[in-house]
């Protein structure tokens, strides 16, 4: 059996490294681990949102089983507020800061046990986002700190904020692209 080739402890949070031959057993082994997250999954749709909804909600689910429908079910029955809290603390954000750019009020967050469909999908895009930042920067602590500086590449505001839309989300993604790849922005 092949192991999971590399861990970043920070925080409490343990940065689990997906490669080609991590197998479902550790997959699954990593996810009932408390406090461990998942980075560096393959670029296809239904997998990638299938495993940052896992990391968001900490369960389980096989890897070649995942669908775009699966994660459309779980987005309309909503994710919780113990979601919202677990990536507070994965991304080191305020719960002022991420429930502004999901678009939920405080008083609306402190009595909502289960968020709406439309808001599980805002908190599920902000996620995918802080998930590719994970994989871009190489480390939580660069992906922390770099997802909430202002950007000159996004007018002086910080990439949490752009994820308040869907084209703000995919700016911030396009910026990550080309830091990724060495384009100067």
């Amino acid at each position: 059996m092949t192991t999971i080739t590399k861990t970043e402890t920070m925080k409490n949070i343990v940065l689990k490294y997906w490669t080609a031959d991590t197998t479902a057993e550790q997959i699954q082994a990593a996810f009932e681990r408390q406090n461990s997250w998942f980075v560096n999954v393959p670029q296809g749709s239904a997998l990638w949102y299938s495993v940052v909804l896992n990391n968001l909600i900490r369960s389980y689910a096989v890897p070649n089983t995942a669908t775009i429908e699966t994660v459309r079910e779980v987005l309309n029955k909503g994710l919780s507020r113990v979601t919202f809290d677990w990536f507070r603390f994965v991304a080191d954000i305020s719960s002022e800061q991420l429930s502004k750019t999901i678009r939920v009020s405080k008083r609306t967050l402190s009595r909502r046990d289960i968020f709406r469909p439309d808001e599980s999908e805002r908190l599920l895009r902000v996620a995918s986002v802080f998930q590719r930042a994970l994989d871009v920067l190489g480390s939580i602590d660069n992906a922390r700190r770099w997802f909430v500086t202002p950007k000159r590449a996004l007018g002086e505001k910080t990439p949490l904020d752009f994820c308040d839309t869907e084209l703000g989300a995919i700016e911030v993604e396009h910026l990550l692209g080309r830091i990724e790849h060495g384009v100067f922005t």
